[in-house]
């Protein structure tokens, strides 16, 4: 066999070994992002379900503070 062949051969497989490895880079690259602008949605979710839950519970505090009024009135006019 030429040593030219085998030579050619050894570089498609030094090609073929850095080709693997710059794709499986990439799609390792590709998934990391995914999953930054993923955990991105998800911090959003939660900021606002937080906002959300504060809001409820200072209505609630002002339901409750109007709930005693009233009952004291009751007690009152009883």
């Amino acid at each position: 066999m030429p040593s030219w062949i085998i030579e050619e051969i050894v570089v498609l497989a030094v090609v073929g070994a850095v080709l693997v490895t710059v794709i499986r880079q990439v799609g390792v690259h590709l998934r990391a992002k995914a999953e930054l602008a993923r955990d991105t949605g998800y911090r959003a979710i939660a900021e606002r379900s937080v906002t959300s839950q504060e809001a409820t519970q200072a209505a609630l505090a002002g339901i409750e503070a109007r709930m005693a009024t009233i009952e004291r009135v009751l007690a009152d006019v009883e």
